[in-house]
C-alpha cells in the first residue's frame, strides 16, 4: 500500500486519484483497502451507516465547503460516500477502472488459501477504495473496523475479491466476510491483515517473514535462516503475530520467545532482509 500512496497523483489514473484524495484529507496515514467488482453497482448507504458513531470533526466541513450530513442522512454523493466513525471518517469511493494488475499479480500468485484468486480477479472492471481517515482510533482497532466496512461493501456490490494492500493479500469476498464477522478487537483475525511467507533459501535452509505487522503498530517479524521447514516456521510466526497483536505487545530487543518454557528463541532488532524498517528477527535454529 505504501507504493500505492507514493504513486498517487491527481494526474494519474482513477484508482490513484482516489487514494491521493484520501491521503490529502487525512491528518494521519489512512487505513485503506480495496474491493474489486465486475460492475459499478454501489452498496446501499444504510448498511454502512451503522459503523458511524459521532459527528466528524469540523475540518471536514471546511474541506467540503458545506455542512456535513448527519449520520442518518449520509448518502452517496456521486461516486463518493463520506460519514463519521467517532472522531474519524469513513470514506468509500467507486473507481470505474480495475485495480492495476501489477498490484494484484503477486498477491494472487501467493494466495495459497484461494487457488482461484488470479482467475477470479483478472477481469474485474471496477473497484471501491474503502478508507478510515484521521481520528484517534488505535491502529489495530482501525483495521478491524475497516475490515467490517469492507465486508459490508462486498455484500452490497458485485464483488469478486478484496485487496488488503497493507499486507499484500487478496481474499474471496465470502471468506473475508465470514472471518471478520466473528472477530473482535481482542480476537483479531491477523491472517486478514498480515501476510506470513515461508520460503527456501538458496542453501536449502528456510526463511519466514511477515508483511503487515507495521501497519498494526508492531515490528515486522523475520526468521532469516533455519533448518526447520517453511510450513513449520509459518505456523510459529503466525502464532507469534497473533499473540503480539491480541495482547498489544512490544517484545524488547534481547528477550526470548518460544512455544514452551524449554524451547525459547532470542529476539533481535535488526536490519531487514528487505528494504524496509528495522524488524524483529528471531533466531530459530
Amino acid at each position: 500500500m505504501a507504493s500505492l500512496l507514493a504513486t498517487a497523483r491527481s494526474s494519474g489514473p482513477l484508482w490513484a486519484r482516489g487514494v491521493c484524495i484520501f491521503r490529502h484529507m487525512a491528518t494521519q496515514e489512512p487505513a485503506i483497502a480495496m474491493v474489486a467488482t465486475t460492475s459499478p453497482r454501489k452498496p446501499e448507504a444504510a448498511p454502512l451507516r451503522k459503523f458511524g458513531r459521532e459527528n466528524p470533526p469540523s475540518w471536514i466541513s471546511r474541506l467540503l465547503r458545506r455542512e456535513v450530513l448527519t449520520l442518518a442522512d449520509a448518502d452517496w454523493s456521486g461516486e463518493n460516500l463520506i460519514m463519521p466513525l467517532g472522531d474519524a471518517i469513513i470514506a468509500v469511493a467507486l473507481m470505474p477502472a480495475p485495480i492495476p494488475w501489477s498490484q494484484l499479480e503477486g498477491p494472487c500468485a501467493t494466495a495459497w488459501w484461494w487457488p482461484d484468486a488470479a482467475s477470479a480477479m483478472k477481469d474485474h472492471s471496477n473497484h471501491f477504495v474503502v478508507a478510515i481517515i484521521s481520528g484517534t482510533i488505535p491502529k489495530v482497532e482501525r483495521r478491524v473496523e475497516l475490515a467490517r466496512i469492507v465486508a459490508a461493501v462486498t455484500c452490497g456490490t458485485d464483488a469478486v475479491g478484496v485487496y488488503w494492500g497493507e499486507g499484500t493479500l487478496v481474499f474471496e469476498p465470502k471468506c473475508f466476510d465470514s472471518q471478520i464477522r466473528t472477530a473482535s478487537v481482542n480476537d483479531v483475525p491477523v491472517e486478514l491483515f498480515v501476510d506470513v511467507r515461508g520460503e527456501l533459501n538458496d542453501d536449502g535452509t528456510s526463511r519466514c517473514f511477515t508483511t503487515g505487522m507495521e501497519s498494526l503498530g508492531f515490528r515486522e517479524i523475520e526468521i532469516p535462516k533455519s533448518v526447520q521447514k517453511p510450513t513449520q516456521l509459518m505456523e510459529f510466526v503466525i502464532d507469534m503475530a497473533r499473540y503480539i497483536v491480541n495482547n498489544r505487545l512490544s517484545i524488547p530487543d534481547g528477550d526470548t520467545v518460544g512455544t514452551t518454557a524449554e524451547v525459547q528463541y532470542v529476539v533481535r532488532y535488526s536490519k531487514s532482509m528487505f528494504p524496509r524498517s528495522s524488524v524483529m528477527q528471531i533466531d530459530v535454529p
